[in-house]
């Protein structure tokens, strides 16, 4: 194959292999490299697809073929995506070609408009109108009183929580816009880890406290790694984390904050008493509902974008977060992102800034050489 061949396939925004008579890859354009692991000399990497290649290639069924198949990544945690493939022979010789099309993919604008439209008329309409009314009711209230001094205090609280949640909401949707549109979240702020998770979960006591719950922060074993980042953006994703473990226990149980080191990571765990949900609901909570097939009006109150929103945020930072639902009922929420280290390219980094990672590593690997010593001589 020519490279000017070459060029032109790797132009074109469908996926295009050409698979030799014994069903081998012999080539594969970009856009099919984007979509699969495709590995040349070896079988094509899905069964479906795969099985169809080799009937074409015994001559049982007439080329050109167009299929329908559907295609989970590896990464993937919501409906999978829907492929359009069509297989035909080759111009030239007896090889196959085979073209994927992502079909999910190719409507996901509209997908997206439609989600976003359906989740904020479900989760965000109602909320907005009773909370306009409710503010209006206090406003006249407050001007001719018609409630005791406690009754109107208690309204305050009632309407201090639902501006709360509504401005949550409407902040992850915002912070989704921003992420889609591209909008750079990294930064070189220098997170004290031990004052930064309790000044978050400070912020949620009153939500928690509304529904007799207790935020626990447990003290961390030796001092924790600095971490470096966007303190708006990391915040935001704890906030979210938070909010989630609230919204889903129970009246009157506990959830426990804490960290540690762990190599080269800080490791942040959130632990409640949840719903018993089951896996596949634990990943959909993880799953950003603009890109599912169809917006659910069946979920708990709230848009859906918080958790989506937290676990992009992470990765971006270079780590992971991940839900795991424990055997007693417990959901436990885990935070993992690099620490000692910033996230900024070291040209990006001034003489102060280079010191000050340079002594919290000296402070880490000396905490860690304290640890050692102290086990050895134990």
């Amino acid at each position: 194959m020519t490279p000017s061949i070459i060029d032109l396939f790797n132009r074109l925004t469908d996926g295009l292999a050409v698979i030799a008579t014994d069903g081998a890859v012999r080539f594969a354009n970009e856009g099919i490299r984007k979509l699969m692991p495709i590995v040349l000399g070896e079988t094509f990497p899905h069964a479906s697809i795969a099985a169809n290649i080799d009937q074409a290639c015994a001559g049982h069924l007439n080329l050109p073929h167009r299929f329908e198949t559907d295609f989970v990544f590896d990464h993937h945690i919501a409906t999978p995506d829907r492929l359009e493939v069509h297989l035909v022979r080759s111009p030239a010789g007896n090889d196959l070609v085979v073209v994927v099309r992502n079909l999910t993919e190719s409507s996901l604008y509209e997908t997206t408009i439609a989600n976003l439209s359906a989740l904020i008329d479900n989760a965000l309409a109602a909320p907005l109108v009773q909370f306009s009314e409710q503010l209006s009711d206090l406003v006249a209230d407050t001007s001719e009183p018609t409630l005791g001094p406690i009754a109107l205090l208690a309204r305050r609280e009632r309407l201090v929580l639902q501006g709360l949640d509504i401005t949550r909401q409407l902040k992850a949707l915002a912070g989704i816009a921003q992420l889609s549109a591209g909008r750079p979240i990294l930064g070189e702020d220098r997170i004290i880890l031990e004052s930064w998770l309790d000044e978050t979960l400070s912020r949620h006591d009153a939500k928690a406290k509304s529904r007799s719950q207790r935020l626990l922060l447990q003290s961390a074993t030796g001092l924790l790694p600095t971490v470096y980042g966007s303190t708006y953006w990391l915040g935001m994703a704890l906030d979210a984390c938070i909010d989630n473990a609230i919204c889903h226990s129970g009246h009157g149980t506990d959830i426990a904050l804490s960290a540690c080191g762990i190599g080269n990571y800080v490791r942040i765990t959130l632990r409640n008493q949840g719903y018993g949900l089951q896996p596949a609901l634990l990943r959909r909570r993880l799953a950003n509902p603009l890109m599912r097939g169809k917006a659910a009006s069946d979920e708990r109150p709230g848009l859906g974008l918080g958790l989506p929103l937290a676990r992009k945020v992470v990765e971006l930072h270079g780590g992971r977060l991940v839900l795991e639902q424990e055997l007693d009922g417990f959901v436990t929420c885990i935070i993992e992102l690099p620490a000692g280290t910033s996230p900024l390219p070291s040209q990006d980094m001034n003489v102060a800034q280079a010191q000050r990672y340079a002594n919290d590593l000296v402070r880490l690997l000396s905490d860690r050489n304290t640890a050692a010593a102290e086990r050895a001589s134990s």
